[in-house]
């Protein structure tokens, strides 16, 4: 199986009132972390989708395929089926991860990338909550190019019982959608 993934960076973060993926964590942007760990799993590639212009387009070029979504405001759904729709042809299957979601660990990717399958839907889960990111078989590639508004493929979930990967890492919970959140996320960094 030759799995990618797809780094969604492209958000509009309306709760934190600015460009947080390009907020510092540690002396790198936050997005810097979620694709570190897609560069240290076993994957054939990653495709970060991103808004034309991003000052963001500089930390992700030199470890991925940049995606300019011309119509992200759209939501996460529109961010996704832009880059879906740019899946190489050899991928049997692509690793979703979002750019706000620094502590996934690259083992935890590569456990989901254990249970790939061109049929498959595969997800992380931590003391018996399901969390990101999702593993898409070939079967859905189509469904993602189709995706549109602020859900990104949690509609496609509905309706649909994934594999779940259990795991002890609580990076598959924890994203940076407030201002506290990311004063969270700059504690653990030092703790």
């Amino acid at each position: 199986m030759i799995v990618g993934a797809i780094l969604l960076a492209a958000g509009s973060a309306r709760r934190m009132g600015n460009d947080k993926l390009g907020m510092d964590l540690g002396g790198r942007p936050l997005v810097a972390h979620a694709l570190q760990s897609l560069c240290g799993a076993a994957l054939d590639g990653v495709l970060a989708a991103v808004p034309p212009g991003s000052p963001l387009a500089q930390h992700l070029a030199a470890q991925a395929t940049l995606v300019q979504v011309f119509d992200h405001a759209e939501g996460m759904g529109r961010s996704l089926a832009r880059a879906a729709a740019l899946i190489p042809a050899h991928w049997d299957a692509v690793v979703v991860a979002l750019g706000d979601m620094p502590f996934v660990r690259s083992e935890t990717i590569d456990r989901l990338v254990d249970c790939a399958a061109p049929d498959a839907i595969v997800r992380p889960r931590h003391e018996g909550r399901p969390g990101n990111p999702v593993l898409w078989g070939r079967a859905y590639f189509a469904a993602l190019t189709g995706l549109r508004g602020d859900e990104g493929g949690r509609s496609l979930l509905r309706g649909r019982q994934p594999t779940y990967v259990d795991c002890d890492d609580a990076g598959v919970l924890f994203d940076v959608d407030t201002p506290e959140a990311l004063a969270e996320a700059r504690d653990r960094l030092r703790g």
